[in-house]
């Protein structure tokens, strides 16, 4: 570790500039090797890495006019980062969010594009567990899954009056197909390691993304009641 004295030219510094951090603290400055960011090792993130590092790779092997197209997208859809609503996504930033999402589902990456609309979609109506059947999800009509696909959410049980939090959501994949009910069983035992029970509150987010184009909606949050179906 060395220790730094200014001068009265230079009267304060701190950050990090290539492996080294420079700090202030009631002894004075210091300069030391950066530290390494502690990665976790759990078999989703290192999914999640993985995917993200093929689709760098797919963008860049992406011919110009592919890439020009994912660009010029945006100009049409409008999405945004979520920082700063006036700032659009670049075409690599949409290209790896909607694909990400698409290989999650074990879709193929889409990379031709086409200008459409974000499809009407169907609002989520209850998470249920039906007596000797799984944990299931519900919707009020039919999942048009040509059209569209979701990525849901959900938190362990929580108390009825709690305020919603997004803290400890845990992404539930499903197997996709025309459907109304959806079953999270064995993702939610693995997430949280038993179901909840019938009068149990969970938090949950859901939002949309359509199979024909890289657009997508808003993430919509909420409660939901575990409900017996008898």
């Amino acid at each position: 570790m060395a220790r730094i004295k200014l001068g009265p030219v230079v009267t304060d510094i701190a950050g990090s500039i290539g492996g080294t951090t420079i700090q202030r603290s009631k002894f004075g400055y210091t300069i030391r090797s950066k530290p390494l960011p502690l990665y976790s090792q759990t078999s989703a993130q290192y999914t999640i890495r993985r995917l993200i590092a093929f689709l760098q790779y797919s963008w860049q092997i992406l011919t110009d006019a592919q890439r020009l197209q994912w660009n010029r997208f945006l100009n049409f859809s409008g999405q945004t980062i979520v920082r700063d609503r006036s700032i659009l996504l670049s075409g690599q930033t949409l290209f790896i969010k909607y694909n990400l999402w698409r290989l999650m589902y074990d879709q193929s990456i889409l990379s031709p594009i086409v200008y459409a609309p974000m499809p009407d979609f169907k609002p989520l109506d209850i998470i249920f567990i039906d007596v000797g059947e799984p944990l299931a999800i519900s919707f009020d009509a039919i999942i048009d899954s040509t059209k569209y696909f979701f990525v849901f959410k959900v938190s362990s049980p929580r108390h009825e009056n709690r305020a919603y939090n997004p803290s400890g959501l845990r992404f539930m994949k499903v197997t996709f197909g025309n459907a109304i009910d959806f079953d999270i069983n064995d993702v939610y035992i693995a997430a949280f390691g038993a179901l909840p029970i019938h009068g149990n509150f969970v938090h949950y987010s859901i939002q949309y993304f359509s199979i024909t184009a890289p657009v997508f909606s808003g993430v919509f949050t909420g409660k939901l009641e575990v409900v017996s179906l008898l």
